[in-house]
């Protein structure tokens, strides 16, 4: 009698387990992902890239010129207008800035000194799939005034800018490219290994396309004519983005841009041709960093639920068998 009242104790404890972890795997998979798989709201990074052997044209001399190239790029997020704009959209929102110079190596940047090239950018976007979001007073910011303040140009980002989703899928996405001011297709090509990684490579192919126009003295470009003439900007670019897929965080980056200065129909110099990439310390910091985060999310989505399920399912079944047996013991 007395075993009899234990194994029926036994079958309700494990039944209890056995649901409990059911219903723990069912938590950890979809409230416990869900928040963990979303960018930081105060974000803070550092990545440089390197660009050697770069043709760019010198204004100062009014000629093409050979020199190394690197670019810095730093991201802060904005915490106090990420919640705001989470609170008012209803959704998961984060908005960070990024400022990104481009000079020689070693060279010291200030209001008399200015890098080659700098953009300064506000970009509000979805935590979750990294979608560009239009809110929150984003801005892009290529020029400085006389003080060296940036003139800010308000725009609305679009497609995905910072980052890919979370669980990025091997298929094509619209990526933001400055120089155009707009997104476009950048497709999947390969899986590949970055320092033991697996790692989603896409490319994004930009043809030749007129961005702008540059008025300028003539003579800037040899041009057998008197005062300013307006030169067109022709800019292609092949951007190539190495993508860690449970985070969706770009593991390296590389472009390939050539920008040319075209009169009437001829080009005329060479602005920027030059193939810049992540230099490696910033791909291994990378790799370093987002290799143990998309191991922890993996745990989460994939592993976590499994173990906890199939254990759970084992105790309750065990428990329903147990108490069974005893119902059938007791009325022998």
């Amino acid at each position: 009698m007395r075993e009899r009242g234990v194994s029926g104790k036994l079958g309700v404890i494990l039944t209890g387990v056995g649901v409990f972890l059911l219903g723990l795997a069912l938590l950890v998979r979809f409230y416990a992902y869900d928040r963990l798989a979303v960018v930081p709201l105060d974000q803070e990074t550092v990545s440089v890239s390197e660009g050697p052997g770069a043709t760019i044209f010198d204004i100062a001399n009014q000629e093409e010129i050979t020199v190394d190239l690197v670019s810095t790029r730093n991201v802060v997020g904005d915490v106090e207008a990420s919640e705001e704009a989470s609170d008012e959209l209803g959704r998961q929102i984060a908005v960070w800035e990024t400022l990104v110079y481009t000079n020689e190596p070693g060279e010291e940047i200030d209001t008399d000194d200015p890098p080659r090239s700098a953009t300064y950018d506000r970009v509000a976007f979805d935590r979750h799939t990294g979608e560009a979001v239009k809110c929150c007073g984003t801005f892009t910011s290529t020029t400085a005034d006389e003080n060296g303040e940036s003139i800010r140009n308000t725009i609305g980002f679009d497609g995905l800018y910072f980052k890919f989703p979370f669980q990025t899928k091997k298929q094509d996405y619209r990526f933001w490219d400055g120089s155009l001011g707009e997104a476009t297709e950048i497709e999947y090509k390969d899986t590949e290994t970055i320092e033991g990684m697996e790692v989603y490579r896409f490319e994004q192919e930009i043809p030749a396309t007129d961005v702008g126009d540059i008025n300028a003295p003539a003579s800037f470009f040899g041009i057998d004519e008197e005062g300013e003439v307006t030169i067109d900007r022709i800019y292609s670019n092949t951007r190539t983005l190495w993508v860690e897929p449970e985070t969706g965080v770009i593991i390296r980056g590389q472009e390939d841009q050539l920008s040319m200065a075209n009169y009437e129909g001829e080009d005329v110099a060479t602005l920027t041709d030059v193939v810049i990439g992540y230099n490696p310390e910033t791909v291994s910091d990378n790799v370093e960093t987002y290799s143990s985060l998309a191991t922890q999310l993996k745990i989460v989505r994939i592993w976590a639920p499994i173990v906890l399920g199939v254990l759970g399912l084992v105790l309750l079944l065990l428990g329903v068998a147990i108490m069974r047996r005893r119902s059938r013991d007791a009325t022998a």
